[in-house]
Order: structure tokens, then C-alpha cells, then sequence
């Protein structure tokens, strides 16, 4: 029996002081493309030796170019799925970032616009991945975000 892949996905849901939630669309994404065109929020895979916290900081700043201070954000919701194809464990981490402003964005490559979102419509969305859905009701449910 081969040993599972281990990996771990941190992904954030920034907010500026308007309460409006940062949304990305990804661009077009052949190795997948039922995600190409569909909002996307900003973190990404954690590279080896690298803490979660850490790699969200340094994907927020890769994908949207703002600069997070680690003390701005915290972990609020986590997931583990097993995918066969693959043979792999993925953990996924939903953090949280308040800003007391709303931040120049700088999308990289891999997403094809921004734009921010109030907070009130996000649980209605039904075009977030199911993770993403999950991540945002489970955190108005508990009034982690307003």
C-alpha cells in the first residue's frame, strides 16, 4: 500500500474596513477548467518548511499584492478531504484578515479580475466551491464576520 500525499491548502477571506469581502475571478485554468472564470479568494498550496499562517500571508501578497501583518489574521475554519485520484490528504485552512482600509490590488497571472464584495451576499453565492461555502456560513453562523 502506497503512503497518501499530505498537503495543505490556506486560502483568506480579507475584508476592508467597509466590510466588503476581497473576491477574485481566476483566469483560464486548463488543467482545470470547470474553475476557469469563477471567484476564487486569495491563498494558495503551502510550500515545504512553511508554517499555514505564513504561506497565506505570502500568497495574499503574491495574488493580490497587498502586505498582510501576521496579527491581522487568524485561522477560522478548517477541512480535510481525501482524493482518490491522486491518493491524496487535503488540508484545507480558511483564514480571516481585517484591514482598517481598503488596500491597492495588484492581481497576479493567474486571476483574471477583482473586486469587493459586501459581506451580507457572500453566503448567498452559489458560485463559490463547495469549501468556500462551507468556510463562509460556518463563519456567519458563529458571527465571525458581520
Amino acid at each position: 500500500m502506497t503512503k497518501a500525499t499530505i498537503i495543505s491548502v490556506a486560502k483568506a477571506l480579507v475584508v476592508n474596513e467597509k466590510n466588503q469581502a476581497l473576491i477574485l475571478t481566476v483566469g483560464e485554468y486548463k488543467s482545470h477548467p470547470e474553475k476557469s472564470f469563477k471567484p476564487d479568494l486569495p491563498g494558495g498550496l503551502v510550500d515545504p518548511g512553511e508554517s499555514e499562517h505564513e504561506a497565506v500571508i505570502r500568497e495574499i501578497k503574491e495574488e493580490a499584492g497587498i502586505e498582510i501583518d501576521s496579527s491581522r489574521i487568524q485561522l477560522a475554519y478548517t477541512e480535510t478531504e481525501y482524493v482518490e485520484k491522486g491518493h491524496k490528504s487535503i488540508t484545507k485552512l480558511f483564514y480571516l484578515a481585517f484591514l482598517d482600509h481598503t488596500p491597492d490590488v495588484r492581481i497576479s497571472w493567474e486571476h483574471a479580475s477583482y473586486e469587493w464584495v459586501p459581506l451580507a451576499g457572500l453566503t448567498q453565492s452559489t458560485e463559490f466551491r463547495p469549501f468556500y461555502k462551507n468556510a463562509i456560513n460556518y463563519c456567519a453562523d458563529h458571527e465571525l464576520i458581520p
